[in-house]
């Protein structure tokens, strides 16, 4: 009957090389004696890991900011009617007066100036004051139909309030003034604002909007009784 050769030892001073393992290789972190790429690559693993988490992290907490789409234009609007005091996170103002005229007629130092209208000029006298840092301040007028009314260029700007700061703990009264067809002024709304950022337009800004409080049969006699001619400085 044949023998089976017996199993060799391995010659002194060799080591035995364990077989490779067979399942998936786990890879942990490099260990200190590890090459200086190897180090470097797991510091960078490590980190975005942890960019990941924070990014994660800063969306869950931010989604009760977000706005809808269809909401990314609105404005924050404080609304009143007359002499209400409208406060906004960067400015308080009231609608002091409304008045109406056919033409304007702006004094300077040296000379005047008259802006006549075919239609009619609505004068809003408004008061503001800020709490933090000063602002300068624009409006715009709200018909009932919901067009707006930028204020109109005949008359120049620094009759206005919208070319004065309005200083911290002062209030400031300045006017606004508006050439609109006489239909147009029943349920109208005079609406303040800060000047628009010329980087960012008029997204998100804070604005306060007054009701004048004329209905059809108001605005008709206001209208009528219109001043030929509203001076004013400049």
């Amino acid at each position: 009957m044949a023998r089976r050769a017996a199993p060799q030892a391995p010659p002194a001073g060799r080591a035995v090389q364990a077989p490779p393992p067979t399942g998936p290789a786990v890879q942990g972190p490099p260990p200190p004696g590890a090459p200086a790429a190897a180090r470097v690559t797991g510091w960078r693993k490590a980190l975005g890991v942890a960019v990941g988490l924070a990014l994660v992290a800063a969306a869950v907490w931010m989604q009760p900011l977000i706005l809808t789409p269809d909401r990314l234009n609105d404005p924050l609007t404080a609304s009143g009617g007359m002499h209400d005091e409208l406060t906004t996170p960067r400015f308080t103002a009231r609608l002091e007066r409304v008045e109406f005229a056919r033409t304007v007629r702006v004094k300077k130092q040296y000379s005047t100036e008259d802006a006549p209208t075919d239609q009619v000029f609505m004068i809003a006298k408004v008061g503001a004051t800020t709490p933090n840092r000063p602002v300068r301040l624009s409006a715009r007028l709200l018909t009932a139909d919901g067009r707006l009314f930028d204020a109109t260029e005949r008359v120049p700007e620094t009759a206005g309030l919208a070319s004065k700061w309005v200083q911290p703990g002062w209030w400031r009264s300045g006017l606004f003034f508006f050439e609109v067809p006489p239909k147009d002024v029943a349920g109208a709304r005079v609406i303040v604002s800060e000047e628009p950022s010329p980087l960012f337009g008029d997204q998100f800004m804070a604005e306060a909007s007054f009701d004048t409080g004329m209905d059809e049969a108001a605005a008709r006699r206001t209208v009528a009784g219109a001043k030929d001619v509203y001076e004013v400085n400049g």
